[in-house]
């Protein structure tokens, strides 16, 4: 059986210059997308688009190779500028959950927010001689995880499927085979997961309750069979859209999530390389972190179209992870590099305050996300398997005063990959019936 369907694809091109001075132009083209579906429900999906008027300096190609399968890959498994101070104190607000952190060597923990350490459990055993554990992430919506079954990616093109409330592996997700990033997000009523794979390409929908594949695609440049390399994966707050940044293509991009066409387009110029992005709340707005001239760039959703861009200190600070407040009327920014995070304003997308965390030896920032009462924006130091790492709590309130700074901390012995806050009903359970006891000093 052929279907043919026409969908109308808005393409917005920003030209970002090393300076940081940014061109825009848009065009409107036809994609016509192709399925063919076998008796044995294999599906493959072509996309073409036509060209774009592109201002120097040149962008990428506005099209995307990509190839489609529902073929499911999982396997089962028997077993598993202002300086501040901190403090390990529980601030307002943040006794009402705690939090689940899933280390870089195979550890999971269960802390409070006041920095108590409830419980443990060894997962998987990650040897030291492997990279880092850094370059994944795991995306939830605000409430922080309610689902059984969790999805926990790993830096080496797998994702585990967990019961949460046993802390078992019930199966691997095979997606990849190389190092890189590698990430789940899960949409807002926790019943999908979008998986996407930068090395190989590929981004997946699976079904949460049965663990099927909603679909599977490998997004390549055009001409060529090299990745288009989708960094970082985040649903729209309606659960309509995916939004990727495509690091290798230039191009941020948003699919239907249940059969992963391209339906809207931003293109970059060569060398840009869209890697990280954040929705806001809204759905209105879409920030995208730019590692290759370290800029943030703003977008409209759904149609992607530019609203402002501000540049960051090159010097010592990468974007890795940003977070738009509730109120729609700034974006944080977390550097990967140093331990510091920028406050933009979005009225005129100008830099407004940089909050300076604590000095530590191996500075860096890996992740940032709101608490579930929206009050403050989590941000996890990583640190290493020996040194440890560090969550902050920065308020929301009063962000762009020079006083903001964090209100509470946890210090961890342990290196944190992955952090989500989880109910006080879940993580009393864990901690009586399925995690071992805390124990002084414990590492990776």
């Amino acid at each position: 059986m052929n279907r043919a369907a026409l969908a109308i694809i808005v393409v917005v091109i920003i030209i970002v210059s090393a300076a940081g001075v940014v061109y825009y132009t848009s065009t409107t083209t036809k994609t016509t997308i192709t399925t063919s579906v076998s008796q044995s429900s294999s599906i493959t999906a072509s996309s073409s688009q036509t060209s774009s008027t592109i201002i120097s300096p040149p962008s990428t190609s506005t099209s995307l190779s990509l190839t489609s399968t529902t073929s499911s890959l999982i396997t089962s498994s028997s077993t598993k500028t202002s300086s501040s101070s901190t403090t390990s104190s529980t601030a307002t607000g943040l006794s009402s959950y705690y939090f689940l952190v899933f280390t870089q060597k195979g550890i999971t923990e269960l802390t409070s927010t006041s920095g108590t350490l409830l419980g443990y459990e060894r997962l998987y055993n990650i040897s030291d001689s492997v990279t880092a554990q850094d370059y994944y992430w795991d995306e939830y919506p605000i409430q922080g995880l309610t689902a059984s079954i969790f999805l926990l990616p790993i830096n080496n093109g797998t994702v585990e499927v967990l019961n949460i409330t046993s802390m078992k592996v019930l199966s691997t997700i095979s997606v990849g085979t190389a190092t890189g990033f590698i990430g789940a997000a899960v949409n807002p009523n926790e019943t999908l997961a979008a998986i996407a794979d930068g090395p190989s390409g590929i981004v997946e929908v699976i079904n949460l309750e049965t663990q099927s594949v909603v679909f599977k695609n490998t997004y390549n440049i055009p001409g060529g069979t090299s990745t288009a390399y989708p960094c970082d994966i985040r649903w729209t707050p309606n659960g309509n859209s995916l939004v990727i940044p495509m690091r290798n293509n230039n191009t941020v991009v948003t699919l239907n999530p249940l059969t992963g066409a391209i339906t809207a387009d931003a293109i970059f110029p060569t060398g840009t390389e869209p890697y990280m992005l954040n929705v806001n709340t809204a759905g209105t707005m879409v920030g995208t972190e730019l590692s290759g001239n370290k800029t943030d760039v703003f977008l409209s959703l759904p149609s992607l179209t530019p609203l402002g861009h501000v540049v960051l200190n090159s010097t010592n600070f990468t974007p890795v992870r940003g977070v738009f407040t509730p109120n729609g009327e700034y974006y944080l920014e977390a550097s990967s590099t140093s331990n510091v995070v920028d406050v933009i304003s979005l009225s005129n997308y100008q830099l407004v305050n940089t909050i300076t965390l604590a000095a530590s030896s191996s500075p860096g920032l890996s992740d940032m996300a709101l608490t579930p009462d929206s009050s403050y924006a989590y941000v996890v130091q990583h640190g290493t398997p020996t040194t440890g790492g560090i969550i902050y709590f920065i308020p929301l309130a009063n962000i762009a005063s020079s006083s903001a700074a964090p209100a509470a901390s946890i210090p961890l012995t342990t290196a944190p990959a992955i952090a989500l806050p989880v109910s006080l009903t879940l993580g009393n359970y864990l901690a009586n019936n399925v995690l071992s006891p805390p124990v002084t000093g414990l590492h990776c």
